[in-house]
């Protein structure tokens, strides 16, 4: 006899945020996971052995709520899976989590799912890449549930599912936050334009005065386009000398380190991330404009990299954390910055003028100096780190 399986409730789970932050006003969870949770267990009967797909869980609270299920998890986000795996392991909770970062990933090539829950991504492109890889393993009883804050909602969000899932409804708003319902056409619409291995949902743009094309997958940083942070900062590289070691920190299609690369043919380069396909991007920005050796990390910063190793290293960091602002993640890169780079060491910033910066790198060097002049953005060097 199968028994039901009721998803815990949110408040009754504890759960942080990954990095963790210092500011108690943000959580790990917001209404749209509350809306979720809510609508599977009024509406929905599930049991251990029910076929979950998680996608885009932010910290975890999906999983954690579900994880009896021992449900998949698809997120190209490396902290977030931290998040995830830290926080069913202080809940006491199911662990046996298959984590993936494709669908070629998943174990079970025949798998149908039961039940699809998507929090809905920032970028269009990862949405369409995302809805078009898991056609072939749902079918027309499968129930595919999305959410997110209204904000991140738009008639768009609504056509992509219409186009790959089938006919899609929205429900009331509450607490600024909405769901989707999507009933699966019985054929499913599978296409080869986003598959991931193909390399064919790909957006390639030329930096003409470095002779250098960027190849960007879908949800990554600056896919489309050279950024006004990475443009002002390509006008500070640093004068590197033979065999050096150089990483590009927060790479997204490697574009930054890939030009220094181009006039330094015995430079030794890093490319580091969080993002799966942003490091997958890098590689093939790199391989197609280069050709060289070079190493490639998926992780949390720098974890995982030795210490005192380093003689430049190239940072545009991030202010946003799943559509929140936050300095913790720069923090953390300026600190973990320190301990990699050698004795005379350097990091260069490129940032907004409004973020504070000077103050959190002066925690770990001991000269931080502005060197850019830029109306809109800043370029800290920051060198002799302190040990």
């Amino acid at each position: 006899m199968r028994m039901t399986m009721i998803p815990l409730a949110i408040d009754k789970l504890a759960l942080s945020r990954y990095p963790k932050t210092s500011d108690q006003s943000l959580r790990a969870w917001n209404s749209a996971d509350e809306y979720l949770v809510k609508h599977i267990t009024e509406n929905l009967t599930l049991d251990k052995s029910s076929k979950v797909l998680i996608i885009n869980d932010q910290f975890g609270a999906l999983t954690c709520s579900l994880s009896e299920c021992s449900p998949v998890c698809w997120s190209d986000s490396f902290l977030s899976r931290t998040a995830i795996a830290e926080n069913l392991k202080f809940n006491s909770l199911n662990e046996k989590i298959n984590f993936i970062e494709r669908t070629e990933n998943i174990t079970q090539p025949d798998i149908c799912f039961d039940l699809v829950i998507i929090r809905i991504p920032k970028h269009n492109s990862l949405l369409t890449f995302q809805l078009n890889s898991i056609a072939q393993f749902i079918n027309h009883n499968t129930v595919i549930l999305s959410a997110g804050m209204t904000k991140e909602i738009h008639n768009s969000t609504t056509t992509l599912f219409n186009k790959y899932i089938g006919e899609t409804t929205t429900s009331l708003a509450k607490k600024k936050a909405r769901l989707m319902f999507s009933k699966p056409s019985s054929t499913p619409k599978v296409s080869n334009e986003n598959l991931y291995d193909n390399l064919t949902d790909i957006k390639i743009y030329e930096v003409k005065e470095y002779d250098v094309k960027s190849y960007g997958l879908p949800g990554v940083f600056s896919r489309e386009s050279l950024d006004i942070g990475s443009r002002v900062l390509l006008n500070y590289l640093p004068e590197t000398k033979e065999n050096q070691n150089l990483i590009d920190l927060g790479c997204g299609t490697g574009i930054l380190g890939t030009i220094v690369a181009k006039n330094n043919s015995t430079l030794n380069l890093t490319f580091c991330d969080e993002s799966f396909l942003a490091v997958e991007s890098a590689k093939t920005t790199y391989e197609k404009n280069i050709g060289r050796s070079a190493e490639f990390h998926i992780t949390d910063v720098l974890a995982g990299l030795e210490n005192d190793q380093y003689d430049h290293i190239l940072c545009n960091p991030p202010f946003h954390q799943q559509n929140v602002q936050t300095l913790s993640i720069a923090n953390k890169m300026f600190k973990q910055s320190a301990q990699k780079l050698k004795d005379r060491g350097e990091l260069r910033v490129v940032a907004n003028r409004h973020l504070k910066y000077r103050p959190m790198l002066s925690q770990y060097f001991k000269n931080v100096k502005m060197i850019s002049d830029d109306s809109k953005f800043v370029v800290w060097l920051a060198y002799l780190p302190k040990k």
